[in-house]
């Protein structure tokens, strides 16, 4: 470790200079890693849903869809404003009444449940289908020409608006998010760190790991929209400790060592079990996510266990370059802490107090774990959350009804079986129209004098497609019940070489995918990260320890939802359980390992308030950086499933250092004989000296 370290030091302009290199190209690599905001790409392989929609989009012509209404129009305006549409670059055409009845009678003698879909009062509801897919950039140019064509009159809805929302608010989301998180860690880092230019080190080392992270995502092609608006946010915050512990370190063996490369050698020596450790964590936290059987787990672990190991890398090799060659201007920037010590508080919790504390602890621990457990789950993770056009879609769908349209493929050949499903179909009560070659002809119609138009529309050169539209909102019973029953009509007819597909059927099999998953991850990160604890501290008792006082923090975090009546979004919760205990089990390991380092010369009291006074400092100042990072994500992001997920990061960073630093000292000293006896190689002060 010397000889590396001396390398280091010897040699840090070259490293410096590397690593600037390095972050200057992955900003270009940056550049080539997509983004998917299609979230049935995740399903496994064979999940029905899934292969349907790679037959859609493969060989089927598989066309994006949008809704306009237009309000307190006549019908000859509602004409001609189709027609414009119909002619902007994009467009392949636009269904409305006229397409379906003849105009030329008064409206009111058309079949009102048929009118009703397209006309109420003087309010119209077209249907957009456009050239290409809902994600087409050719799509997306046609949505702009349209809302410039119609101005404010504009009103859209669908599959391709919310598609293009997405897109555009997830970027611009990004950069904000980053921005107004960078300036809060920058005054949190000013007010509790001693030195302004050790706030210069902390955000310029991140900043190289964080671009480390985002151009090395090249190796993947293409990430998840969720993965590239968190990662550089959550990198951010999670790995700002290792530069905290090491720095704070590094400051305090200042104070017996003016030689700054001596005094750096030892904070490294000091720190380096530490800060791997924590790096270790929480790296198989993050990695616990891969083994989800919905690989979006995969898309998200990954990367971030990759940012860890690039922050690692930026702590462990350029951090100390920087801060042996600016100690003169650490010194110079010196002001005074304002962060205030926490001995004072640990030394009354530390008395008789502690007993109530931590009964009452016991009595929340069950009462969290009780609720969370209770909680219920959204499952898709595509809506905008824009309010504005939130307040338009509510609006179509009071007036017009709601329009959910499910898929089915099924193979050509047997006009009389697609008949019959087509029958049995319109039967159920959750179906409100099926569309489909032999839903509109007598399967005894010849195919050679159907209209081109509807052959073009439904039948690709092995499948015929059907529409089905299903009341019910897209995550409610009655769409999640036609699932089960329109699949069970169609491998009747067809057996398994048919597929349902479209909005509901995918997230349906997003949900029974994802029903194991929760209990796996949550195995796997306790197994993980017990096993490093386990390894660092040789020890029975405390990787027990910590790992109850971390998901402690995890169960209140999740049991909120359920008292305020909120669903959570389940990828949320994935996330939440794994980056919660891989992220912040660091201030557990800091906390123990310097109350063990007490225990060396001290009685288990006096030892538990060295420890809060050593670590605490750091744990808060961690803590509320995770938290303001978690607290941006949920502000910044108005899409749902962020937003809710920043909201769980920032109340279980705060959570997880409040019991770190208030309950953890505690159960130390409650335990403190168990863990002599279950620790191996301890050293601590004599019982008899104790007290």
């Amino acid at each position: 470790m010397d000889r590396f370290f001396g390398f280091i030091i010897q040699h840090r302009i070259i490293v410096i200079t590397v690593f600037i290199c390095l972050a200057a190209l992955c900003v270009f690599l940056m550049l080539g890693v997509g983004s998917n905001y299609d979230l049935s790409k995740y399903l496994p392989a064979g999940t029905e849903s899934k292969e349907g929609m790679d037959i859609l989009v493969s060989e089927v012509n598989y066309n994006g869809t949008a809704l306009l209404m237009l309000e307190n129009k006549t019908i000859v305006e509602v004409l001609d404003i189709k027609d414009k549409v119909a002619a902007i670059d994009g467009v392949e055409k636009v269904v409305w009444l006229d397409d379906i009845a003849d105009l030329k009678q008064p409206v009111e003698l058309i079949d009102e449940e048929v009118r009703n879909n397209y006309l109420v009062g003087n309010d119209a509801l077209l249907q957009i289908v456009f050239t290409e897919e809902d994600d087409s950039a050719r799509t997306y140019a046609a949505l702009d020409a349209i809302r410039a064509e119609l101005g404010e009159g504009a009103k859209l809805a669908g599959s391709a608006v919310d598609s293009y929302g997405l897109v555009s608010v997830t970027g611009d989301s990004m950069v904000r998010g980053i921005l107004i998180a960078l300036a809060i860690c920058l005054v949190i880092l000013l007010v509790t760190t001693e030195s302004v230019m050790e706030v210069v080190l902390f955000l310029f080392n991140v900043g190289i790991a964080i671009l480390l992270n985002l151009g090395t995502n090249i190796i993947f092609g293409e990430i998840s929209f969720m993965t590239f608006a968190s990662a550089a946010i959550l990198q951010l915050a999670v790995s700002m400790d290792y530069s905290i512990f090491l720095l704070h370190r590094f400051s305090q063996e200042r104070q017996t060592e003016s030689n700054p490369t001596i005094a750096m050698v030892r904070a490294f020596k000091n720190t380096f079990g530490s800060i791997m450790s924590s790096g270790l964590t929480t790296v198989v936290g993050f990695l616990a996510l891969i083994f989800m059987s919905y690989t979006i787990g995969a898309d998200m672990g990954l990367v971030l266990a990759k940012g860890i190991v690039c922050s690692l890398i930026c702590v462990l090799v350029l951090l100390p370059a920087l801060a042996v060659m600016s100690a003169k201007a650490i010194d110079k920037t010196k002001h005074k802490r304002l962060l205030p010590s926490l001995k004072k508080v640990q030394r009354v919790l530390g008395g008789r107090v502690r007993y109530v504390v931590l009964a009452v602890m016991g009595i929340v621990c069950i009462i969290g774990y009780m609720a969370q457990s209770q909680n219920t789950y959204l499952y898709s993770a595509n809506s905008t959350g824009n309010r504005q056009q939130i307040a338009i879609d509510r609006e179509i769908d009071e007036k017009f009804g709601i329009r959910n349209n499910f898929i089915i493929l099924v193979p050509r050949g047997n006009p009389e079986g697609e008949f019959e499903m087509a029958e049995k179909l319109s039967a159920l009560d959750a179906v409100s129209s099926v569309q489909g070659i032999y839903a509109f002809v007598d399967p005894s119609t010849p195919l050679e004098i159907v209209p081109e138009s509807l052959k073009d529309e439904f039948l690709s050169e092995r499948y015929s497609r059907y529409i089905v539209e299903v009341t019910g909102s897209v995550e409610s019973e009655v769409a999640f019940r036609a699932v089960e029953q329109i699949r069970h009509i169609v491998s009747e007819s067809f057996g398994e070489g048919a597929y349902v597909t479209g909005a509901t059927p995918v997230v349906y099999d997003v949900r029974s995918v994802t029903e194991g998953d929760f209990t796996l991850v949550t195995i796997l990160s306790i197994a993980f990260v017990g096993f490093i604890l386990l390894v660092t501290f040789r020890s029975i008792t405390i990787p027990i320890l910590l790992l109850f006082v971390i998901e402690t923090s995890i169960w209140i975090n999740t049991a909120v939802p359920y008292f305020t009546g909120t669903s959570m979004v389940f990828i949320g919760y994935m996330v939440i359980s794994s980056v919660q205990l891989g992220a912040t089990i660091d201030y557990a390991i800091l906390m123990t390992s310097y109350y063990r380092e007490g225990r060396q010369t001290m009685p288990k009291r006096e030892a538990s308030e060295y420890a809060v006074e050593k670590a605490g400092a750091s744990i808060m100042l961690s803590a509320l950086v995770f938290s303001a990072a978690g607290f941006v994500v949920a502000n910044v992001f108005i899409q749902p499933a962020m937003a809710q997920l920043g909201t769980l990061i920032g109340r279980g960073a705060l959570l997880s250092g409040f019991l770190s630093i208030f309950v953890l000292p505690q159960l130390l000293m409650l335990l403190d004989k168990i863990i002599d006896k279950t620790t191996l190689k301890t050293h601590l002060l004599k019982r008899r000296q104790a007290g």
